[in-house]
């Protein structure tokens, strides 16, 4: 029997390939929380970004954001 992957698998694997578009991709995903307040569809997007970058970058990454300016939530 033939096994297929998950959308989550194929968004892993398109930012291992693409790392450069995580940052934008979490910009995204946090003003889509901020007008649809969607918690299960951010967290199953931070798992998959979690998963690819690991929990601390993507802490440290947020804050950096915050502290310089950029557009953060």
């Amino acid at each position: 029997m033939r096994k297929f992957r998950t959308l989550d698998e194929l968004e892993e694997e398109y930012f291992r390939k693409h790392p450069e578009e995580i940052n934008d991709y979490l910009t995204e995903i946090f003003q889509e929380y901020a007008e649809d307040n969607d918690s299960g569809a951010l967290l199953a997007s931070l798992r998959v970004v979690a998963r690819v970058r690991g929990i601390s970058e993507i802490g440290e990454n947020r804050h950096d954001n915050q502290v310089v300016g950029e557009t953060a939530i």
